[in-house]
């Protein structure tokens, strides 16, 4: 599935479902951190539909989740070396400013049934 260029939230939709359960158990093999693994997965799936003009095809998208949870997931775990008890991994706030409130809104809901 390739992203839609004008932003429908219908189309996130699908795009979230479509690949939320493969990234969100690739996120938590990586960090072994449910809340942490989730945070991931939703922030690379932000990103990729903010950022849905630059890329196109199924691969390209895939590839897209799979370095940036992986690029994060690093990151995060680098932190807690430094701060075993920084708790888990929390997204870049302005990433929520950059999604329509229905997306938003809808995420939430998702993740909140998940937990």
């Amino acid at each position: 599935m390739t992203t839609d260029k004008e932003g429908t939230p219908g189309v996130f939709k699908a795009l979230f479902f479509q690949y939320y359960p493969t990234f969100f158990a690739f996120a938590h093999s990586l960090v072994d951190d449910k809340i942490s693994a989730q945070q991931l997965t939703v922030e690379a799936l932000s990103i990729l539909w903010i950022k849905r003009m630059d890329l196109t095809g199924d691969i390209n998208n895939r590839a897209f989740l799979y370095s940036t949870i992986r690029n994060n997931a690093l990151n995060y775990l680098k932190h807690l070396q430094r701060e075993p008890d920084a708790g888990p991994y929390m997204p870049d706030k302005t990433m929520d400013t950059m999604l329509p409130e229905e997306i938003r809104q809808e995420i939430k809901d998702y993740v909140a049934r998940e937990i």
